[in-house]
């Protein structure tokens, strides 16, 4: 049986745009109860309406995951507004595209803080309230970055590969108990991600077709509740490429050095 989102309350981390925007309205879409978490004010208002316009109900909050020290007493407040969260979507992120010759200590504290730190610590917050009641699904977001090549976003996919591996120790830690833990993992997708940003190298020029929509990418992302398992992908072509790159990580590396010389 299909997970069903109807009167769920559902959390979503980087809930302003790109996937965690998508996500929101197709979760209100399915009459779910969504609270909104992320930086941009203005935009969390717009895609409140857009939730409500689907069908759906919500809340939203500003939250920047990289001031570490708010993130205990949002999970409070996000948990007595909401009432019992159903699930959590550590969906927030922030690229940085800057090769590590040129990275400062700097960029990599806020790259880590926002990419693994924050959300990791949002999660051991909410954690003890799911367990008290047996029962959420915990849904990190991270990267194929981690799976194929980590070109000009090594401290980005250092951190998406820390959740990773947070992810599979909660997932082995909760065995037994009614909440479960989830690595979702998307590739490239038409988000704000693959544009230019200060404090960011221009992104890598890439074919249009490769870039998934985020209203397919949320649906997966959907579909991955339906299931125990813990790793899920965005498309079985992902999965394929990541297989690939397990396989013969060195042999995998080389071919994609030379691919990168051509261009």
């Amino acid at each position: 049986m299909s997970w069903d989102p109807n009167g769920r309350r559902v959390l979503v981390t980087g809930a302003s745009s790109g996937i965690g925007a998508a996500l929101a309205v197709e979760l209100g879409r399915g009459g779910a109860y969504v609270g909104l978490a992320a930086r941009r004010g203005q935009r969390l208002e717009e895609v409140l309406q857009q939730v409500r316009d689907a069908g759906g109900d919500g809340c939203w909050w500003r939250l920047d995951l990289a001031d570490l020290g708010s993130v205990e007493s949002f999970a409070e407040q996000a948990w007595a507004q909401m009432g019992p969260i159903d699930v959590l979507v550590n969906n927030a992120g922030a690229p940085r595209r800057r090769s590590l010759k040129r990275l400062t200590p700097l960029e990599l504290d806020e790259t880590m803080a926002v990419n693994f730190t924050g959300s990791a610590r949002l999660t051991l917050a909410l954690l003890p309230y799911m367990l008290e009641r047996d029962s959420g699904d915990i849904v990190n977001v991270s990267s194929m970055g981690t799976q194929s090549m980590a070109f000009r976003t090594g401290a980005y996919g250092a951190a998406k590969a820390a959740l990773n591996l947070f992810t599979e120790g909660l997932y082995m830690d909760l065995a037994g108990t009614g909440v479960r833990a989830h690595l979702f993992i998307p590739g490239s997708t038409a988000t704000e991600f693959s544009t230019p940003k200060p404090g960011n190298d221009d992104p890598f020029p890439q074919p249009a077709n490769i870039f998934m929509d985020p209203v397919d990418v949320a649906r997966a992302l959907i579909t991955k509740l339906d299931n125990d398992d813990f790793e899920g992908f965005a498309a079985p072509n992902l999965k394929k490429d990541a297989e690939a790159k397990r396989a013969d990580p060195n042999g995998y590396l080389a071919k994609m050095l030379k691919h990168l010389a051509r261009r």
